[in-house]
């Protein structure tokens, strides 16, 4: 599976560590979205490293030298679809 995953092409975006995360939290609202981002960003990358969706259910960015893959709406997919509105 992980072989298949590699071989296609995938969407790359670049980001800064100021447009994934922000440097400075000053409120109550702006902590719940880093929350919300660390846990997407966590479940994405597991998804990912089980092999549970296929390649076209993520995205790709770029966060200075790390690699993430973070899961997106793929109409083709169902479970990723449940995953995402959860």
């Amino acid at each position: 599976m992980a072989t298949a995953q590699l071989s296609h092409s995938i969407k790359i975006h670049k980001a800064s560590k100021e447009t994934v995360f922000p440097s400075q939290i000053t409120n109550e609202h702006e902590s719940l979205i880093m929350v919300k981002k660390l846990f997407a960003t966590s479940i994405s990358c597991i998804t990912y490293l089980r092999g549970l969706f296929p390649e076209s259910s993520y995205g790709e960015r770029h966060l200075d030298d790390l690699s993430l893959k973070i899961l997106r709406e793929d109409k083709k997919c169902p479970g990723s679809l449940h995953i995402i509105k959860w």
